[in-house]
This record gives structure tokens, sequence and C-alpha cells, in this order.
């Protein structure tokens, strides 16, 4: 939820392959980062009406985005959407590519610290690389 209470298998410490890892990211800093990310990116002036206009219920969003990125970071597998196909028909450009991953970077790397966010980081850099190429953008 939005104010980030609902109940995730926090560990403490994250995953790999059902292997701890000390001092990587956890479920709770996967939360903070997704609820952080996107208070910014509602307030973005490039980002946030497309956001605006198509998320009524952001609880349930912002409850997605934890499963996705655990699933993509942690390997959790808690995600199983279609990340390209919910974001075609937006009229994304590549601006607003470059933005949402400019703006990811900088709250990953402040949230989390550098090291911490360097898995969020390069998953962000590959998904944008890969939405791009999906809608023609880089043909």
């Amino acid at each position: 939820m939005r104010d980030g209470s609902k109940q995730l298998p926090i560990t403490g410490r994250a995953q790999h392959d059902g292997r701890a890892v000390p001092g990587a990211a956890d479920e709770g800093d996967i939360r903070r980062l997704v609820m952080v990310f996107y208070d910014e990116a509602r307030r973005d002036v490039l980002l946030g009406p497309i956001f605006d206009e198509v998320f009524g219920d952001w609880d349930a969003h912002y409850d997605t985005m934890c499963d996705f990125w655990s699933s993509a970071v942690l390997r959790t597998g808690r995600y199983s959407g279609r990340p390209a196909s919910a974001h075609f028909g937006l009229g994304l450009t590549e601006a607003h590519f470059e933005r949402w991953l400019s703006l990811w970077e900088r709250v990953a790397r402040r949230e989390l610290g550098e090291s911490k966010a360097a898995p969020f980081v390069e998953m962000g850099r590959r998904m944008v690389r890969a939405m791009m190429n999906v809608t023609g953008m880089l043909n």
C-alpha cells in the first residue's frame, strides 16, 4: 500500500537463488525505492501526467512494482506479468524512457547507496533498452 504497510516476506537479507546475500538490498529496500521513485515520478513534468492518466489505484501499482523488482533483482518469482505490453499505447517517446531511467538511477543511488543500487540501476538500463527495442525506437 502507499503507506508501505503491505506485508511482504521480508527476510532482512536479499536472496540470490535462495541464498542470503549480506549487504544486498532486501524487500524493505525495494518497497522504499518504489515508493520514493513513484512519488518523485508523479511530480515530474514529463512523467507525471502519464502516470496520473494511467493509474487510478496507486496502491495496487506500488504492490505490482514491488513484486516486479523483487522478482527481477532478488529472484523471488513474485511477478509474472508482461512489462513491455503494459507500456504500449501510452504515447511514450525516447525522452520519456530517458527521463525515467535518469530519475530511477538517481533515486536508487540516493535511497540505497551505490552498492545496493547497482543491480536496480543495471536492470533499469536493460529494461529501458528492451522497451525501446520492442517499441521500435532503437531500430
